[in-house]
């Protein structure tokens, strides 16, 4: 990935956000906060940029697995609708269907690691290896388990215990960026011993995560995500294309779970969205009702007031945050 390759990743796949890929079995970058500006090392396919640019913030998803080690300082990271604090000698591995992002803090130094499907798949195949780790990675890399959104969160148990991970990950990087014969084997190789070290009791403790225990729950849980990021205004022929099953079960399925049909829960979201714009910005009731997809003006005074029974100048008026 280059540095042009970063700057067009803020193109979205689908409403429900853009989908990162490096393109590559196999991939290494590092990011640096210095200053307000951050400063990311890509390591793949025999290749090493460096450049500085802004810290990449959107929430996205990657197309393989990530592997996120903090090296020094710490950042947030807000995996889902969860937010957490990551300090050096923690880090989490995430499946392909996590959406997540980071905020590094002042001198903070992170490693991502990205693996692909095809490559661990590769790497897993006919070899007998327990562990949190690699039982992890088998169960997502199974079909039937592909609509799952799972991570799993590691840290020291002392300090200086990632000294055998740290000497595995800086040979790692030298072998990516090595082209000679044999490098693939050696960089195989060296992913396994990564992963093993990862998953030694004595060095680190490992915690997995499971966001939905059902797939009901995590098609109710991308419904209302998609509701959410489109502040109510979206159909149910888009709901259907982005999700893949007929609107009507997926209404079915919400209503189980919220005892709140698309419809009303749409309405619901729209109309919360547009009590926040009305006492929080200064945008004209005209603006709002555009911002929110309504046809007119007129047509959004009526919908709120039905909803709300004030019409949006008095709503404002009474309940405008100073």
């Amino acid at each position: 990935m280059t540095k042009e390759d970063f700057n067009n990743l803020d193109t979205p796949s689908s409403t429900n956000g853009p989908e990162i890929s490096t393109n590559s079995p196999l991939s290494m970058f590092y990011k640096r906060k210095t200053n307000q500006r951050v400063l990311y090392t890509m390591v793949q396919n025999g290749k090493f940029n460096v450049f500085e640019a802004d810290d990449y913030q959107r929430m996205h998803r990657d197309r393989d697995f990530e592997l996120m080690y903090i090296l020094k300082g710490q950042l947030t990271n807000y995996l889902e609708d969860q937010v957490f604090t990551f300090k050096v000698g923690e880090g989490c591995l995430l499946n392909p269907q996590m959406k997540h992002t980071e905020e590094l803090q002042d001198d903070c130094s992170v490693v991502f690691i990205n693996l692909s499907e095809s490559l661990l798949n590769q790497l897993l195949s006919g070899i007998d290896i327990s562990g949190p780790i690699f039982t992890f990675l088998q169960h997502n890399l199974e079909d039937k388990n592909s609509w799952q959104r799972n991570y799993l969160k590691f840290h020291t148990q002392v300090n200086d215990s990632d000294k055998a991970f740290k000497i595995i990950l800086d040979s790692l990087q030298q072998e990516i960026t090595t082209v000679k014969i044999g490098s693939n084997y050696l960089q195989q190789g060296l992913i396994l011993r990564l992963l093993s070290e990862l998953q030694d009791r004595h060095h680190f403790q490992v915690t997995t995560n499971l966001l939905d225990h059902s797939k009901k729950d995590y098609l109710v849980n991308q419904i209302l995500q998609l509701i959410e990021d489109n502040a109510g205004n979206i159909s149910r022929k888009i709901l259907e294309e982005e999700l893949h099953y007929n609107a009507e079960y997926l209404n079915r399925i919400l209503k189980e779970k919220t005892n709140k049909t698309l419809t009303s829960y749409s309405q619901e979201v729209r109309v919360h969205k547009a009590q926040e714009l009305l006492t929080t910005t200064e945008l004209t009731v005209q603006m709002i009702a555009e911002k929110l997809g309504f046809s007119s003006e007129n047509y959004f005074y009526h919908y709120f007031k039905r909803h709300v029974q004030l019409s949006p100048n008095v709503y404002r008026q009474r309940f405008r945050i100073k």
